[in-house]
C-alpha cells in the first residue's frame, strides 16, 4: 500500500521480514522474503493462506501482494488478539475440550487421500536431515533409524497449515480462532498439523524459554488428551497416532542442526527421549 507509515518491525519467522504499517487509521502487516532465494517459498505460503478454507476457523485477510526491491511480499489484516500459547495459561478447564475439538474437527481428515509416493517423499526428507546431523549424536541417529524403518505410505495427503503451533493460533475478543504464519511443507497432511500441536501440548516447544507452572502444565496435558481422544474417534486410531508421533520425531530432528544454545540442545535431547519412548509404548500396546 502506498503512503503507508511504518509503525514497527516485528520478529519475522521462517526467514521472512514482518512489519506493522498504518494507513488511513488502518493497521496492516507486511510479510516479505528475507532475501530473493526465499521468494518461491513465501509465494507458496501466500497461496496457502489465500486459499485457506476450514470450517469455523479464519485467517487474516490478504489485501495485496507483489514484489518490492526484488523481494516478494504480501499485506494482510492485523489482528488485535491473543495467541493460544498465551491464552492457555488462563483458559477455563471446561473450555479446553470444546476448543481442541473445534480445532481438530476443522482439519480435513475425512477429505484426505492416500498417494502412491508418500513413503518415498518422507524417506527423501529423512536422508536430507541425516546429512546435517553429527556422527557423534547417537541419540539423533537412533531416531533416524526409527524413521527409516517406518512406513509412511499411510500418511494421507490433505490441506494443512504447516506450522500449527499454539503461537500461530490466535483468538480475537469474540474468541474467533484465526490461523497465522502458514508454512510451505515438503508434504501436506492434517497429520503434520496435529504433530505440530503435540509439539506444544506434550513437548512444550512454544514455552521452552520460560518456566511452566502447574496450572499451565495441567491445561496443556488436558488439551493433549482431548486431541488424542478426537483422533481416537476415527478408524485406525492406533496407526494414525503412531504415524503422527513419527512425524513429530521428524520435526524435532529437523530443528537439531539449527539449535544454537545449550538450553535448546537440552530441550531437543529430552524431546527425542520422550517421543522415542512414546512410540515404543504405542507400538507395544
Amino acid at each position: 500500500m502506498q503512503n503507508a507509515e511504518l509503525i514497527k518491525s516485528l520478529t519475522g519467522h521462517s526467514g521472512c521480514g514482518l512489519n506493522l504499517y498504518k494507513k488511513d487509521d488502518k493497521f496492516f502487516l507486511r510479510k516479505d522474503s528475507g532475501d530473493c532465494s526465499y521468494n518461491r517459498r513465501l509465494k507458496k505460503q501466500y497461496i496457502k493462506q489465500n486459499k485457506f478454507l476450514l470450517n469455523g476457523i479464519k485467517t487474516p485477510t490478504i489485501y495485496n501482494h507483489g514484489h518490492e526491491n526484488g523481494l516478494f511480499y504480501f499485506d494482510m489484516e492485523f489482528l488485535n488478539g491473543i495467541t493460544l500459547a498465551e491464552y492457555m495459561s488462563n483458559i477455563k478447564i471446561k473450555e479446553i475440550n470444546s476448543l481442541i475439538s473445534l480445532l481438530f474437527k476443522s482439519l480435513p481428515v475425512e477429505s484426505s487421500k492416500i498417494l502412491p509416493d508418500t513413503d518415498a517423499i518422507f524417506k527423501k526428507k529423512i536422508r536430507q536431515i541425516k546429512t546435517k546431523l553429527r556422527p557423534s549424536d547417537s541419540q539423533a541417529l537412533i531416531a533416524v533409524e526409527m524413521l527409516e524403518n517406518f512406513d509412511f505410505s499411510k500418511v494421507p495427503f490433505s490441506y494443512c497449515c504447516g506450522d500449527l503451533t499454539l503461537e500461530n493460533i490466535m483468538l480475537d475478543d469474540n474468541k474467533q480462532i484465526y490461523l497465522i504464519d502458514f508454512l510451505d511443507s515438503f508434504y501436506n497432511s492434517w497429520m503434520i498439523d496435529v504433530a505440530k500441536l503435540l509439539q506444544d501440548l506434550e513437548l512444550h516447544w512454544s514455552y521452552r524459554n520460560q518456566e511452566i507452572d502447574f496450572n499451565l502444565s495441567m491445561r496443556l496435558a488436558v488439551a493433549k488428551e482431548a486431541l488424542l481422544e478426537n483422533i481416537a474417534e476415527y478408524e485406525n486410531a492406533k496407526e494414525n497416532i503412531c504415524a503422527i508421533y513419527h512425524i513429530l520425531l521428524l520435526n524435532i530432528l529437523r530443528i537439531i542442526p539449527y539449535a544454537q544454545d545449550d538450553k535448546t540442545h537440552l530441550f531437543l535431547k529430552n524431546a527425542l527421549n520422550k517421543i522415542i519412548q512414546t512410540i515404543k509404548q504405542t507400538e507395544k500396546n
